[in-house]
């Protein structure tokens, strides 16, 4: 085998497969994950069944169809990753400017329903930052590792701190 041999796909044409056989697997393997012999379009269903058990069509779609799924995973991911930095650059930008908005307002210029809303929205940022891990904040479930609720460890703390 030749170093070029070496770096052969499944799915890429075999050195004894003909040209209008590897056409006929092309066809079946982009059939898709539910594919049948029996669909491929353009070629006789004897010569197919040939061809799928001389040249293993069915382990190299499978074998096209993991990496297939490989590659759109990569890409997934890839994508949620940079939408994660656009939503946290874009989040402390916003919470930047609403933070000057709120220093330049005067408390008689914030209605009773505005006031309890930012009361609101800042204590649960407060317990949220509090309780919360970095990794659950970042997306990656984490869970602690004493098996404790978060909420018992801060009252036995509390408790701890008051005794």
């Amino acid at each position: 085998m030749s170093d070029d041999e070496g770096a052969r796909q499944p799915w890429d044409r075999r050195q004894d497969e003909s040209a209008k056989a590897h056409a006929a697997f092309r066809a079946f393997r982009d059939l898709g994950p539910t594919r049948r012999l029996a669909d491929v379009p353009g070629f006789r269903i004897d010569s197919v069944r040939h061809w799928s058990r001389h040249h293993d069509w069915v382990d190299r779609a499978a074998a096209w169809d993991d990496e297939t799924h490989r590659i759109d995973d990569e890409r997934r991911l890839d994508a949620i990753r940079r939408m994660h930095d656009t939503h946290q650059r874009a989040g402390r930008l916003a919470l930047a400017k609403a933070i000057e908005a709120l220093r330049l307002l005067e408390p008689e210029d914030i209605p009773a329903y505005a006031a309890s809303r930012l009361l609101e929205l800042g204590a649960r940022l407060e317990r949220d930052t509090l309780t919360v891990s970095v990794e659950e904040l970042q997306g990656v479930a984490s869970l602690p590792l004493d098996g404790d609720d978060p909420w018992d460890r801060i009252a036995r703390d509390f408790q701890a701190s008051t005794e």
